[in-house]
């Protein structure tokens, strides 16, 4: 069996609404589906997310990435020779979630091949895992208020609250949801806005209020602002973009900085994610899987990486985003029941595209 192909379609997805955070304001959400055609009549599918704000990345350049490189370098291989595909993606530089996305494809064709879901593949652990909400960036009133209707209605007992823009309003904004929400799992992210003075600051309430972990509160090359907070925070701290790949997240470990790693398997697929688990695992450090604003294939995806493993097991997951999208590109929903989310089953990631979806919500 030979990859033969590379199909890319850029889709946008509209939100129910914005979702605003330190560094920027999400309106839509953009991706790319990645489809891998084999020689036998197998096709290997995932999602690379946009994130020109992150990771350089556009809807466009993706496309043009794998037509100029990542195309030639894939065709003919085997799709279990993942090895091989990442000795190719090492010779380009950065590209990080359409390489994540060619990644997962050729794990959802391995485990068509073997008729396994990717989750046994990769592990195993668990087939469900307990999901955390993502409220943007609002007044502390409305943030109050949209958790409360999600906690009622899917049963969510975790959420993550972004910060990073006004440090007096993130300290109310803490002390308003830990009013509403006395029993919930709460941690913020900062999304880099914050100087290491400040994010001390908007911990201390944090501490106060039993934040499980603060998300990058100080932008990754700000060195002497990401030590001072590590020094003086009472909550641990998490990476997130300054853990993009194994050698960063090591880096970030070493030198004290972070107590948590977020995974986010749409920049490191399953392979180096699984890599970044090893780094933590042995170093006795926690890790979440994070949100990239995936749709449901990216959430699917995330979901059997999040189930497999013990380490990425034990924490909640924050794969709900797709609460917040009017729809999506796949021909079964997500479901998210008494605040937990459940693998599925078939081959691969086991999931199938809604044709007449992918060409409503197509880019042309």
């Amino acid at each position: 069996m030979k990859v033969t192909r590379i199909d890319c379609t850029p889709f946008t997805l509209p939100l129910k609404r914005p979702v605003r955070f330190a560094n920027g304001r999400l309106v839509v959400t953009e991706h790319v589906l990645v489809e891998i055609h084999t020689d036998e009549g197998l096709v290997g599918r995932a999602e690379a997310p946009s994130r020109p704000f992150f990771y350089g990345e556009s809807q466009a350049s993706m496309v043009a990435a794998v037509k100029q490189w990542f195309g030639p370098l894939l065709t003919g291989l085997h799709p279990l020779q993942i090895e091989q595909a990442w000795a190719g993606f090492a010779t380009v530089e950065h590209n990080n979630t359409i390489k994540g996305a060619l990644d997962i494809a050729l794990h959802d064709l391995a485990g068509q091949i073997l008729g396994q879901p990717c989750h046994r593949m990769l592990g195993a652990w668990a087939t469900q895992v307990r999901a955390t909400y993502i409220c943007g960036y609002d007044a502390p009133e409305v943030m109050a208020q949209e958790a409360l209707m999600v906690r009622e209605r899917y049963g969510i007992t975790s959420f993550k609250l972004k910060v990073g823009i006004d440090p007096s309003q993130d300290v109310s904004m803490l002390h308003t949801l830990r009013r509403a929400l006395p029993d919930a799992l709460l941690y913020v992210d900062g999304n880099s806005g914050l100087s290491g003075p400040d994010a001390v600051r908007v911990l201390d309430a944090g501490y106060e209020v039993g934040l499980k972990w603060a998300e990058e509160p100080v932008h990754r090359d700000d060195r002497p602002g990401r030590a001072f907070a590590a020094r003086h925070s009472r909550v641990p701290l998490m990476g997130d973009e300054s853990c993009r790949n194994p050698e960063e997240a090591t880096r970030e470990i070493n030198e004290g900085i972070v107590q948590a790693v977020s995974i986010k398997t749409a920049r490191t697929g399953f392979r180096v994610s699984r890599d970044i688990v090893a780094q933590c695992s042995a170093r006795r450090v926690q890790t979440v899987i994070g949100s990239q604003g995936d749709s449901t294939l990216g959430i699917v995806s995330a979901l059997h990486f999040a189930v497999a493993h013990r380490a990425t097991a034990i924490n909640p997951a924050e794969l709900t985003f797709h609460l917040n999208t009017e729809s999506d590109i796949l021909t079964e929903p997500v479901v998210v029941r008494d605040g937990m989310l459940t693998v599925p089953d078939g081959p691969g990631l086991g999931v199938q595209i809604d044709a007449e979806k992918l060409a409503r919500y197509r880019v042309q």
